[in-house]
């Protein structure tokens, strides 16, 4: 196993070194953050034991590097720093480390610490494809910081419209509409929908005419999503279709002998928890191949838990809206 140390302390790297190669470990050096991130992608190690204060490079920004490479996620990387406070942990926590050590944990700690991380990532690599060695000169790497801090300035402007949606006190309907249309502006589908369980309801949004055919088998794919990310057994039958987006069945379905069925090759879920429960499923669907790649699927990741939110809260308002209507109905015959 090979373990990459980046550290601009020559003393604790000898003494790291020293103590890992005792215990079976081959080791690699790296002086400074931007030599981390070249020898990470020359050597392939096995996990990155990280400081956080280091020249040319922030702890945090090769570890973001790292974790946001889909190629390296799964490498283990444990920072292993001086400084302690809470701030500190949660920034580590945030950049995707798998564990966060003080230089006080040197000896057994850390080993356990080591083995732990690596039997972690034994579990999630069966059949996983070592990457080729790369070699990175200075502008390569710099140049990969700066597409990951334009992500996540993406990512951030993503959060904020979709939590925008739920400031605003919309009925059920009306939030999944316009959470379903900001999807589509960043990730290409035909069909979206949110699937909420408790109440039997399938809010569908499509981007075109589909055939009868099609809509049948969305819907059906729906279902099945929602029984494979919840306890509710939810049937097709059971769903009560709404189409959001201002849109009618008769404008969406073509139910002409002429409609040609086409399927939904492209698939892709998220489950939305809320409050420690799936409230709904997010289940988006292409008529074409391979449209969901690691781009979308990561755009997925990073809206999910917003999106749960934004739904849970109109799910709660919409409540509220129809007991204060059945209280009013209920007055009149008082």
């Amino acid at each position: 196993m090979k373990v990459l140390v980046a550290d601009d302390s020559p003393v604790l790297v000898t003494a790291l070194r020293k103590l890992l190669e005792q215990s079976g470990y081959e080791v690699v050096i790296a002086m400074d953050g931007l030599e981390a991130v070249q020898r990470f992608y020359q050597d392939n190690p096995d996990l990155v034991l990280l400081d956080i204060q280091m020249p040319k490079l922030h702890g945090y920004v090769v570890c973001r590097l790292i974790k946001e490479d889909p190629a390296s996620r799964h490498i283990p990387v444990l920072i292993l720093t001086g400084r302690e406070s809470a701030e500190d942990r949660y920034w580590g926590q945030r950049s995707g480390a798998d564990g966060y050590l003080t230089k006080e944990s040197m000896g057994d700690e850390l080993l356990d610490a080591i083995q732990s991380a690596l039997a972690s990532r034994a579990l999630s690599d069966m059949g996983r494809q070592e990457p080729r060695p790369q070699s990175l000169d200075e502008s390569d790497v710099l140049s990969r910081v700066c597409e990951v801090l334009d992500r996540k300035l993406f990512e951030a402007t993503i959060v904020n419209d979709i939590v925008g949606v739920g400031v605003r006190a919309m009925d059920l309907d009306a939030t999944v509409a316009e959470t379903l249309s900001i999807l589509h502006r960043l990730i290409d589908f035909d069909g979206s929908a949110i699937v909420l369980p408790k109440e039997r309801r399938l809010l569908v949004r499509f981007e075109r005419t589909i055939s009868v055919g099609d809509f049948d088998e969305f819907r059906s794919l729906a279902a099945l999503r929602c029984r494979q990310f919840t306890t509710a057994d939810v049937t097709v039958e059971d769903l009560q279709v709404s189409f959001t987006g201002g849109t009618s069945e008769d404008e969406i379905l073509d139910d002409s002998p002429e409609a040609v069925i086409k399927g939904w090759p492209s698939t892709a879920v998220a489950p939305l928890w809320s409050r420690g429960e799936v409230v709904g499923v997010l289940f988006l669907a292409s008529q074409r191949e391979d449209t969901f790649t690691d781009a979308p699927e990561r755009t997925l990741r990073t809206i999910e838990p917003h999106v749960a939110t934004v739904v849970d809260s109109a799910r709660h308002y919409q409540k509220m809206l129809e007991q204060e209507a059945r209280t009013s109905l209920s007055s009149l015959f008082d």
